[in-house]
């Protein structure tokens, strides 16, 4: 523990069950919400990679897991290249009901990004990869776009943060693959480079 105390980040004192538990709480409580289906982070604290995507789609609300259908396989696919299961990530979105993104407004995007923050404070993954603007934005607090964002590590809280393009887009433009491989592989270097248990205490 006392390696702690040199961290630039503190450890987070809260569990991913209370995080999870207020934001619903809240959640609930707001009238444009009430009705919603949430879908909350999946994995562990101290998964070797966080991955951030925008807000749930459609294909998670049958089994309840962020990351499904089309564009999770091609998650997998992103993930798989580099040596990484989904098992061996932390997966999450900044905004947590489902949501087609045109409905994401500043004002929901503001209830919603603390959380973010403080769920990244409990898993402290070695890497995360932030994948597209929303949640590249919300975690670096830029405004700049993915497009010139991605392709270089930025300090997140001490953590090292990937932006790159998400899968959802991949699978719009394919021509895309080529620079997220590039992101990837700088990914891949890193884990190799960084010791089992960094940022364990």
């Amino acid at each position: 523990m006392q390696s702690m105390l040199f961290d630039e980040t503190p450890e987070s004192g809260e569990t991913l069950e209370e995080v999870n538990a207020e934001l619903l709480r809240r959640a609930k409580s707001m009238p444009q919400l009430a009705e919603r289906v949430f879908i909350l982070g999946e994995g562990r604290t101290g998964a070797r990679a966080a991955v951030v995507g925008e807000s749930p789609g459609p294909p998670d609300a049958d089994s309840g897991r962020p990351f499904m259908g089309p564009a999770g396989q091609m998650l997998e696919r992103i993930l798989g290249s580099i040596g990484l299961k989904r098992e061996d990530c932390y997966l999450t979105n900044t905004v947590k009901f489902i949501s087609t993104g045109d409905e994401l407004t500043p004002d929901l995007l503001s209830f919603f990004t603390p959380y973010l923050h403080r769920e990244l404070a409990v898993v402290r993954p070695q890497v995360i990869i932030s994948f597209g603007n929303t949640p590249t934005r919300a975690l670096l607090r830029t405004k700049k776009p993915i497009s010139q964002m991605r392709g270089e590590f930025h300090d997140y809280q001490g953590m090292q943060l990937m932006p790159t393009f998400n899968p959802a887009y991949l699978l719009r433009d394919p021509t895309k693959k080529r620079e997220v491989w590039e992101d990837m592989k700088k990914v891949r270097a890193f884990l190799a480079s960084a010791t089992p248990d960094a940022g364990a205490a």
